[in-house]
């Protein structure tokens, strides 16, 4: 099953990486184990972008790869936990 990003629009305007990110992590977290096909989907990005994020959330522990699926780690969740609280102070 495949896991699209909420906030995803077709627009002009270009996401921030925070943003991305957020993405990335929801969609991952809410899939459980995913792979890349349904994160590159789910969060509009082309495999060349998904693979650098990928890559910078496994070198930083926020995500890890077993068997071609992606994970959320602890640590993920942590920093998506405090990127949506930065982002709720944004929307009031």
């Amino acid at each position: 099953m495949l896991w699209y990003h909420k906030e995803t629009k077709m627009s002009k305007k270009r996401r921030t990486k925070i943003e991305v990110i957020r993405a990335v992590l929801e969609i991952v977290r809410k899939g459980g184990e995913v792979k890349k096909t349904e994160i590159v989907y789910g969060a509009n990005l082309n495999f060349e972008r998904a693979s650098r994020i990928l890559k910078w959330l496994i070198e930083g522990g926020f995500i890890e790869l077993k068997a071609d699926k992606y994970k959320i780690t602890e640590k993920g969740e942590d920093i998506l936990r405090e990127i949506e609280k930065v982002a709720s102070l944004f929307k009031s």
